[in-house]
């Protein structure tokens, strides 16, 4: 086909598939970024039989529409969370589930694209959300401390956090693991997919439908919310430490702990 052709096939599949995503889903807004992604997908080689509607949703989501986030969730994960019940996930757990298969379709890549594209308009996406969830649901289950968030956790990721005092290690991890107990489960979730995973602020945004300042805010509230329960299980767990003894611990995890996740946060912003 000639090039002039195969430019004006583009352009006409680009034009099919902004038509239909605007008719589908009026609620996502066609930003700049959605567009461009459309005329990059219509210059893919063409498959015949393609869902136009999902294609769509699923190129709104990877370029950080909140709506199509939800539209997405709501149309895929809430409807295969019904097949999670003989897993008896608790609210923690089933966050933690939801996390891994946003990864697993946002964040990760295979051939320079996000997975969900490799699924996108073929029927076969309803299918990958389904298997995706239960699988991890189930490594969830046979393998829970790899969803903790730990001090140790922690510490694997930062030589800089670890202790030379056997006793106070201890201790800072039951503080830590108290501390972490005291947070509400997003927060759990938001710590733990950046500060052990690895997970940036801006995909964390993506995969939440939410703009990256709003997902910095969370983090640095959760991490906030982790320095205050630590000094409050500090006093708490160990009355018996004198005045000094309170403040050298305190100040190990509000110096050494809050410089290595501000670090961490300075990739975000």
């Amino acid at each position: 086909m000639p090039a002039s052709s195969e430019t004006e096939a583009a352009e006409t599949r680009a034009q099919a598939l902004a038509a239909e995503g605007r008719r589908c889903w009026p609620d996502i807004k066609p930003s700049p970024r959605l567009l461009a992604a459309v005329e990059r997908w219509s210059r893919l080689p063409e498959r015949p039989g393609v869902d136009l509607r999902e294609v769509y949703l699923a190129l709104a989501c990877v370029e950080g529409s909140p709506a199509a986030m939800r539209l997405f969730e709501e149309r895929y994960l809430d409807s295969v969370e019904p097949a999670l019940a003989a897993q008896r996930l608790g609210p923690d757990e089933l966050a933690e589930v939801r996390q891994r298969v946003r990864i697993r379709l946002f964040v990760q890549q295979r051939d320079d694209l996000p997975v969900v594209m490799h699924y996108a308009g073929q029927g076969r996406l309803g299918g990958l959300v389904r298997v995706v969830m239960i699988r991890e649901a189930v490594r969830l289950r046979s393998s829970p401390a790899t969803a903790e968030l730990t001090l140790e956790a922690l510490d694997a990721r930062d030589p800089e956090l670890a202790f030379t005092d056997g006793e106070r290690q201890e201790l800072a991890r039951r503080l830590f693991a108290r501390a972490a107990a005291a947070l509400t489960g997003r927060e759990r979730c938001l710590l733990r997919l950046h500060y052990v995973r690895g997970v940036s602020g801006a995909q964390i945004a993506l995969m939440h439908g939410v703009h990256r300042a709003t997902a910095v805010r969370w983090l640095e509230s959760a991490r906030l919310h982790l320095l205050q329960a630590f000094s409050r299980e500090l006093r708490a767990l160990a009355p018996e430490l004198s005045r000094g003894q309170h403040e050298q611990l305190a100040a190990w995890f509000n110096t050494h702990l809050e410089l290595s996740l501000s670090r961490l946060l300075t990739t975000v912003s």
